[in-house]
C-alpha cells in the first residue's frame, strides 16, 4: 500500500493529473510500473513504436534527435504521452542524464482507463496542446536566429 501511496504523490506533481481528484489518482496509479535506467541508457528511440508512457520520478533526461537536444525534463515531467494515444512510431529519443527513476503507463492499460475516466483526456489535451505551442515558439526562435 505504500508504494501506491508514493505512486499518488508523484501523480500529484504531474501536470497532466494534477488536478484529478484522490480517487482518479489511485485509479492511475494502480496501472503504473517502477523502472530504473542508469545514466546514459536511451530509453526510448525514436522510430520504433512506443507503447508506453514515462513520468519521470527522481533524475533528469534528455529529449534529443540524434544530437540535437529538444528538451531537458526533470521529476513531475512526462515524456512519451503521444505513444497512448496514437499508434505511431516515436517521434525522438530519451537518455537519461542520470540514474532515472520513472513511472511506466502502458497504452492499453491508459486506454481502459481513459474509457472509464473520459476526464483525464480533457488533462492530456491541455498538455499537449501547450507543448504544441512551445515547439512552434522554439522553430519561430530558430527561424529568426535567435
Amino acid at each position: 500500500m505504500e508504494f501506491l501511496i508514493d505512486k499518488v504523490f508523484s501523480l500529484k506533481g504531474v501536470s497532466v493529473f494534477e488536478k484529478l481528484p484522490e480517487a482518479s489518482l489511485l485509479d492511475v496509479a494502480r496501472i503504473m510500473d517502477y523502472d530504473e535506467f542508469k545514466k546514459g541508457v536511451e530509453f526510448i528511440r525514436k522510430g520504433e513504436m512506443a507503447g508506453e508512457m514515462y513520468i519521470v520520478k527522481s533524475g533528469e533526461v534528455k529529449v534529443h534527435d540524434g544530437e540535437h537536444l529538444l528538451a531537458k525534463l526533470g521529476p513531475g515531467e512526462i515524456v512519451g504521452e503521444l505513444a497512448l494515444l496514437t499508434p505511431i512510431p516515436r517521434t525522438a529519443s530519451v537518455s537519461a542524464l542520470s540514474d532515472v527513476v520513472v513511472y511506466k503507463i502502458g497504452r492499453e492499460h491508459f486506454l481502459d482507463l481513459l474509457y472509464e475516466k473520459p476526464e483525464l483526456m480533457n488533462e492530456i489535451i491541455e498538455v499537449l496542446i501547450q507543448r504544441i505551442i512551445a515547439l512552434n515558439e522554439e522553430i519561430k526562435k530558430l527561424k529568426s536566429g535567435q
